[in-house]
């Protein structure tokens, strides 16, 4: 079951990361996938602390998340901006990866619930 639902999520991931290529500048798309899949994996995680669903867990973080964001795109820009510039490159790969981490642990925190422990 578990293989269905990853095979089913990436499906939905994929097409969603898709319109976001569509109807978004290209220099903004990684940005936005990988912010925004950060931080619906952070509540997501946070989520799941509380209910136990793994088949829907999958589905969300493996399957949807997982084809949604991708680090093998932001490694091969990063890539094209250090033949240009790599200080540019530099600030690029810590900005973004900060942000990440940043919208992730938003998300847990948004979706934790109070008084419980971070870690």
């Amino acid at each position: 079951m578990n293989f269905l639902a990853v095979f089913l999520g990436g499906a939905v991931g994929a097409t969603l990361r898709y319109f976001v290529i569509l109807w978004s500048p290209a220099e903004a798309v990684l940005w936005i996938v990988n912010i925004v899949g950060s931080f619906s994996m952070g509540a997501l995680q946070a989520y799941y602390l509380q209910k136990s669903a793994p088949v829907w867990k999958v589905f969300w973080t493996t399957g949807i998340l997982g084809s949604f964001t991708t680090f093998s795109s932001f490694s091969a820009e990063w890539f094209t901006y250090f033949e240009v510039n790599p200080f540019y490159a530099s600030l690029y790969a810590i900005g973004i990866t900060i942000s990440c981490f940043l919208a992730a642990f938003i998300g847990f925190l948004l979706l934790r619930k109070r008084g419980e422990r971070i870690v």
